[in-house]
Formats: C-alpha cells, structure tokens, sequence
C-alpha cells in the first residue's frame, strides 16, 4: 500500500498534487476492496482510471510543450498503464474478486506507482524545472 512519505517530491507541484489524489485513490481502492463492497469497488475503479486518464494528459502536455527529449517513451508507459488498468477492470466485472484487488494493489499497481514516480516522472519533473 502506498502511503504519503513514499511520494517523491518532484520538482512540479502539479505532479505532486497529482500523485497525491492516486495515492488516495488506492488507498480508497484497497479500503472498499477489504470492506467486501463490490459495487464500491467497481465505482472506484472507474474514478482511478478517470484520474490517471486525466493525470497522464496533464503530464504529457507539460512534456510535449518542453520537448522533453523522452515524452514517447514516457507516454507509451502511460497508455500501457491504461490498458492494464482496463484490462484488470474487465477482469473484476467477470470475476467480481475483491481479493483480486488488493493482491493486485499491493503486487502489481503500488509497485509500479512508486517506481514509475522516482523514475520516469522524477526525470521529467527535473527537465520540466529547467524549462
């Protein structure tokens, strides 16, 4: 599970600001999940796609209008993020496994949170700095 003194601080606050309503988000997602409330989990996960949906743009917007020399790569992790996500979403609708949410929050989806933050957006957040 993700919680707030994991987050890097980057060099944007609007990246910040960002990461922080995903953190809560999963934190929504593994509480509803653990709670056994299936239709609120099946709402979350449609608000979480919605977020990193929106929270990708904003970011890809900042890169793009930068030039940030590696927005391709960065965006490609963005949209397969994405597909995952709705890949997992069908899942849960077949399946309806509030197991399978919170496995898959703390073995998949906050792991690659994390990295993809003190990586990818640590970088671009630096080069956005100097821009």
């Amino acid at each position: 599970m993700i919680t707030q003194d994991q987050l890097p601080m980057l060099a944007i606050a609007s990246m910040n600001d960002n990461h922080l309503e995903e953190m809560l988000l999963v934190q929504k997602l593994d509480s509803v999940a653990r709670a056994n409330d299936l239709d609120e989990v099946a709402k979350v996960l449609e608000e979480y796609v919605e977020h990193s949906i929106k929270h990708f743009a904003d970011e890809e917007k900042l890169m793009k209008e930068a030039d940030f020399p590696d927005y391709l790569t960065h965006k490609g992790e963005h949209d397969r993020h994405i597909k995952e996500l709705k890949a997992f979403i069908r899942y849960f609708e077949k399946n309806r496994d509030p197991k399978a949410i919170y496995t898959h929050i703390e073995g998949g989806l906050s792991p690659w949170i994390l990295h993809h933050m003190k990586t990818m957006d640590t970088e671009a957040a630096d080069f956005l700095k100097t821009k």
